[in-house]
């Protein structure tokens, strides 16, 4: 849940950026989006158990969700990097690159949990 909502975040902010040019308060907002995010993703990782998922679904996808998730953490730093040069078309084409991985990776993390069925354990979305 908490991924979502930052994930909704983050694509406020990059909207504001796009529409505006990338004004400072978009900035913050996807800086703060991309916080939170990488805050729940390594917290776990870290031995913060409450924040931690049970593990269902599959260990690829989950393990290639990641993948995309720290590459979209990159992307978002090069991002930065770019509106620090003041060279705004690299800006706005990583800041979309930066939307579609996590977009992916995000919509493969949501499938790998929840809708994919593992032989091993018969872990289905639609059992009753």
């Amino acid at each position: 849940m908490i991924k979502v909502f930052a994930f909704l975040l983050y694509l406020l902010g990059s909207s504001l950026t796009l529409i505006n040019h990338g004004i400072e308060m978009s900035l913050w907002i996807m800086t703060f989006a991309v916080v939170i995010n990488v805050a729940v993703s390594i917290l776990p990782w870290m031995g913060f158990r409450w924040l931690a998922l049970s593990k269902k679904g599959s260990k690829t996808g989950r393990w290639l969700a990641s993948l995309l998730n720290i590459a979209s953490w990159g992307s978002f730093g090069y991002a930065m990097y770019f509106r620090l040069r003041r060279n705004l078309p690299r800006f706005y084409t990583l800041i979309t690159i930066t939307t579609l991985l996590w977009a992916v990776g995000l919509l493969l993390f949501l499938y790998s949990r929840h809708a994919f069925t593992d032989e091993k354990t018969g872990d289905k979305l639609d059992e009753k």
